[in-house]
């Protein structure tokens, strides 16, 4: 059996997805010129990645996992799978580079509304079987994959993101469980870094992180 302490990375994936898509929804409508409608494509190519490769996976490897140690919860965990089949066109319209992006504004809208409703689910069904039924292992593989999927050279630009995210409480035992070199990486130079763009994306300063 796992803490809640240990689903910190899932939960502060949420919260991310939580954010971005309403924010990215918001500075989509009116982008101020060409540099910065590439700087909000980029953005949203980044989390609709992230959203991709953390549905895959809860697909491949999470639900069957958890269905496999919890028969019961079978019909549930089927339920959330098909969630991610009709979130997959609001995916594939905001990805639409086809389309400029005041198009897919309302898209990027629907799809936070549609993101929020999933996790808040999510949360309710799948966090509470987690907690009983995963293992430190598990727990491990998952933040290997995690890792695999950021790519080194996007792991500043995600933690930031996440960082400007995550609440305080989840923020805090996100960064405490970082490697110590994580840590100072993040506080000298990731997170600095990210105020800037946080700005040049949205026009506005980047939460203030209550850790630092």
């Amino acid at each position: 059996m796992i803490t809640p302490e240990h689903l910190t990375g899932f939960l502060m994936m949420h919260a991310g997805f939580r954010a971005e898509f309403g924010r990215l929804a918001e500075a989509c409508g009116d982008p101020r010129d060409d540099a910065h409608e590439e700087l909000l494509e980029e953005q949203l190519a980044l989390v609709l990645d992230m959203l991709h490769a953390h549905h895959s996976h809860e697909d491949a490897v999470l639900w069957p996992t958890l269905t496999g140690r919890a028969p019961e919860a079978a019909d549930a965990l089927a339920e959330l799978e098909s969630e991610h089949s009709l979130l997959d066109p609001l995916i594939e319209a905001a990805a639409d580079r086809a389309v400029p992006l005041t198009g897919r504004a309302p898209t990027l809208r629907r799809l936070h509304e549609l993101v929020n409703e999933h996790l808040d689910h999510e949360e309710r069904t799948a966090v509470p079987l987690m907690l009983r039924h995963l293992t430190l292992d598990d727990v491990e593989a998952d933040r290997r994959r995690a890792m695999d999927d950021f790519g080194r050279r996007r792991v500043p630009v995600i933690f930031g993101w996440l960082a400007s995210s995550a609440g305080a409480d989840l923020l805090a035992a996100s960064y405490a469980d970082l490697p110590v070199v994580a840590r100072l990486m993040f506080r000298l130079f990731w997170w600095p870094a990210y105020q800037r763009r946080f700005t040049r994306l949205y026009a506005a300063p980047a939460p203030a992180l209550s850790e630092s």
